[in-house]
């Protein structure tokens, strides 16, 4: 079983104050001190609270993970290691026990308790205290409780294989205090902020503009050497820009591609690209007018031309997608190579404007209709995108109005019954092969998936996937259910992305790659000492 670590050691971090100067009173965040390293970190986008369990974009996560830690983490690699949980063990995937390590405190002072554990399990699992976290949770979640001073003991009703990915803090548990959380008007607010266990506190939010956070001497890992990070906010691209060029900012990611040249130009910039494993594609709801026709969903699909979209419009950074899963999601059994060749399997629409012509002359809007698609203000490549299929659409006489919108929204009304035709861009948090599909492809039921579907046949392939644990039967599975939900138009797959990332002068950040931001990542990252 390829996660179960039940005698795992860690290599604890431990950093020396020496070269970076102590965590004093001197160290303020109005005069930063001399010698305390600071990094600097620019989001193209914004986020409206702390708090994962209520909202869950994945620069929500990048904020929260050297906050907040899980049972469990994923290192550089993807792969599974120990958090607050240093040992695991479980029953045929259905019961689980994980030993607390006994030195971990809350950046408060007090001790992380197999009750605050207990507690976090709950309230993150609960779909009404935690909407954003609790479908990272299986249905079937039968039971969490204490069952030693530092045990905790989580019953399934059926085996899950990768239920460890859930009780980490890229998946959907992010562990705080109880008493914290109970004595906090607003968990994850500019008053209240958040409370964790991870090598930084929370000291300053104020939503839409920045987060800062200042290193503690709690961290069972060890203190870091970065004193203080700041996170700045930015909706408008020109000012990310403007603050990288005067060296206001030390690191940026989502750099757009038709920008890049301009961002590399800078001053002892460097630009990086890479595959970050990400999904951008189109959801249908089919209980909305026109969209509840198949014939309506074809045309659109023919109509997409991937090949233009990767080649000329992301100017090669990107894949054209055949299947909601990238190849690099597969990569703890294939290489990419042999990844893509299998998802080419999957059943999908290729460009052609003639099918898409006589598929909408068969649906019941033969002579086209009007809708809206929306993107959020933190993906101008997908805003471009948007647009180039709008003019591929008016040529079946479908006027596709493209709206940017914050991406705060743009989480808000993901999934939520009022959109008949909408972008999906998931950017995996784990190395699971069925971490994206065991949300987009859960047809249980309506609305346990963003396109309110249900397939009995799915829902039978889901339950498949989550009680092996051969990871080859695992691909196998998500291979026959995504083509399902291709073959009904309920997806269509644009494009896997390449991110493309800044660094500023001076600034390095050993093996970053499309995991880095999920770990604790200011320790990777070297940056000048502060003057």
């Amino acid at each position: 079983m390829r996660y179960f670590l039940s005698v795992a050691a860690i290599v604890l971090i431990a950093m020396s104050l020496g070269a970076c100067g102590a965590d004093t009173e001197s160290d303020t965040l109005d005069g930063w001190a001399a010698g305390s390293k600071i990094l600097r970190v620019a989001l193209p986008g914004s986020l409206s609270t702390l708090d994962v369990n209520q909202e869950a974009g994945v620069f929500n996560y990048y904020v929260a993970s050297i906050v907040q830690e899980g049972l469990v983490s994923i290192s550089d690699d993807g792969s599974i290691e120990p958090a607050l949980a240093e040992s695991w063990e479980d029953e045929d995937a259905t019961v689980w026990r994980f030993k607390i390590r006994e030195d971990a405190k809350f950046q408060d002072g007090t001790p992380v308790t197999a009750d605050d554990v207990v507690y976090c399990v709950q309230r993150a699992s609960d779909p009404i205290l935690s909407p954003a976290t609790s479908v990272y949770f299986p249905s079937y979640l039968n039971d969490v409780e204490k069952t030693g001073e530092y045990e905790v003991t989580i019953t399934l009703d059926g085996a899950h294989t990768g239920f460890l990915w859930s009780v980490s803090n890229t998946g959907g548990l992010f562990v705080t205090s109880r008493a914290f959380t109970e004595s906090a008007e607003t968990v994850g607010s500019p008053q209240d902020l958040i409370l964790g266990s991870g090598p930084y506190r929370v000291v300053e939010f104020e939503a839409g503009s920045h987060v800062i956070f200042k290193r503690v001497d709690t961290w069972w890992g060890g203190i870091p050497g970065i004193g203080t990070v700041r996170v700045d906010f930015f909706e408008d691209d020109g000012a990310r820009f403007s603050a990288f060029q005067r060296g206001e900012t030390d690191f940026t990611i989502n750099v757009p591609m038709e920008d890049a040249e301009q961002w590399a130009a800078v001053e002892g910039a460097a630009l990086k690209f890479l595959p970050d494993r990400s999904y951008h594609g189109i959801t249908f709801d089919t209980s909305i007018e026109p969209f509840d026709d198949i014939h309506v969903r074809r045309a659109i699909a023919y109509a997409v031309d991937r090949e233009t979209v990767v080649n000329d419009l992301l100017g090669g950074h990107g894949q054209v997608a055949t299947a909601i899963s990238s190849p690099e999601q597969f990569s703890a059994l294939l290489d990419s190579e042999t990844a893509a060749e299998r998802l080419s399997e999957v059943f999908h629409h290729d460009y052609d404007m003639a099918k898409a012509k006589e598929e909408l002359a068969l649906s019941k809007v033969p002579d086209g209709f009007s809708a809206t698609i929306t993107y959020p203000n933190s993906y101008k490549n997908v805003g471009k995108v948007s647009r180039h299929i709008a003019g591929e659409l008016s040529e079946l006489g479908i006027d596709l109005e493209v709206k940017e919108i914050s991406l705060v929204q743009w989480l808000s009304e993901v999934g939520d019954g009022n959109q008949g035709m909408a972008w999906m861009i998931y950017v995996p948090t784990s190395a699971e092969p069925a971490e994206i599909t065991s949300w987009l492809l859960d047809a249980r039921g309506m609305s346990t998936n963003p396109a309110n579907w249900y397939n009995g046949k799915v829902a039978e392939i889901t339950a498949r996937v989550n009680e092996t644990s051969s990871l080859s039967e695992q691909i196998d599975l998500i291979i026959e259910s995504n083509s399902i939900a291709q073959e009904e138009v309920i997806y269509i797959p644009v494009y896997w992305g390449h991110a493309a990332i800044a660094f500023g002068k001076g600034v390095s950040a050993e093996e970053y790659n499309s995991y880095t931001l999920l770990t604790k990542w200011p320790l990777v990252f070297d940056v000048p000492e502060n003057e």
